[in-house]
């Protein structure tokens, strides 16, 4: 059963064939672009909609559905799936971007920001989840969670869950609530996907 808010969603890209911009889907449903970016990455998990890039946009539209084949569906490979993770992640919060990091300090998968080196920052997260982990014991506070750094210009959010670090790089103005509730879900997933 869809929601109130993917169904207008639909409505709104059934009349525009050729595909409108998130701000443009937000504008013609009359709902706010964090809400538009939250469905239509629903809607695309669901196989409903998608969307290609065009410069720095992308042109959401109705997925449109191929007609049964033959064809034996290819399995998808775990960096596959971990990218396609970090994909609806990324679309349901609006992060500039994230890691997948192992508790050693590896980077599994990444989509960070430009200039960053992946294998830098696995261990940079790893040393900084060392620290907060003896600041814990210190402090006598049970378990580490997770680590929100703050700067000028936004923060970095990390989660420790399972076997794996999930670090999201957010403007100063991303709902925090929301990356911390997503990203709890996608690191469930990303154990699943790697075990």
């Amino acid at each position: 059963m869809s929601s109130r808010y993917e169904r207008k969603i639909l409505e709104v890209l059934k009349k525009h064939k050729d595909g409108l911009t998130t701000v443009n889907v937000a504008k013609e449903a009359d709902i706010s672009k964090t809400t538009a970016i939250k469905y239509l990455a629903a809607l695309r998990a669901e196989g409903k909609v998608d969307y290609v890039e065009v410069g720095p946009s992308k042109l959401w539209r109705i997925k449109r559905r191929e007609k049964p084949t033959a064809k034996k569906h290819k399995a998808r490979s775990k960096s596959e799936k971990l990218e396609a993770l970090m994909e609806e992640f990324k679309e349901a919060t609006g992060v500039e971007g994230s890691a997948i990091v192992d508790s050693d300090g590896f980077t599994i998968s990444a989509d960070l920001p430009d200039g960053m080196d992946p294998e830098r920052f696995g261990s940079l997260i790893s040393l900084l989840l060392r620290t907060g982990m003896k600041s814990v014991d210190a402090a006598k506070l049970k378990s580490l969670e997770g680590i929100i750094i703050e700067g000028g210009e936004g923060r970095i959010v990390i989660r420790s869950e399972g076997k794996v670090l999930v670090a999201a790089f957010c403007k100063p103005d991303t709902p925090l609530g929301t990356v911390r509730l997503e990203m709890k879900d996608l690191a469930e997933k990303i154990n699943k996907v790697l075990t």
